[in-house]
């Protein structure tokens, strides 16, 4: 890799780590708050439902890629390793949350539970879903440095 393309891939890496930091601190703080009972019509338009522990993880993940991006900022090469840790993170919680997707409609569809008789795949919808996708393409644009070399 030439010395601009070197250069143009650790910008990419530093604008996608402070764009997904800024997201998931974002969403997140907004999903913490609405778990102590506050709504808004904002929040329940873009499925952000009050969850604290969910919203915590997504800070988690923020600051993950926030710390990625200062330490690339900052000259330090190593710091791409939290721009990858934050993506890794971001998949294995979109996996969970698809898979909360799967159990309730086998719950709905298989069970037939009447707990769930009013419930379709936008009920669970949230932004770990929608902000995984962020870090499914981070993944896809980086996959080849991802290996277990």
């Amino acid at each position: 890799m030439t010395g601009k393309n070197k250069n143009t891939d650790r910008n990419g890496k530093m604008m996608f780590g402070i764009t997904a930091g800024v997201l998931y601190i974002l969403f997140g703080l907004a999903q913490f708050i609405m778990g102590f009972g506050f709504s808004s019509d904002i929040t329940s338009s873009i499925f952000i439902h009050g969850d604290i522990i969910g919203g915590l993880i997504l800070v988690l993940i923020g600051v993950v890629f926030i710390f990625g991006f200062r330490e690339m900022l900052r000259g330090i090469s190593e710091g791409v390793a939290y721009i990858y840790i934050g993506i890794i993170l971001g998949l294995i919680f979109l996996l969970i949350y698809l898979l909360i997707i799967i159990a309730n409609a086998a719950e709905v569809y298989l069970i037939m539970s009447d707990e769930f008789s009013n419930w379709s795949p936008v009920n669970d919808l949230n932004p770990g879903i929608y902000l995984g996708i962020l870090s499914l393409i981070g993944f896809i644009i980086w996959r080849r440095k991802f290996s277990l070399k």
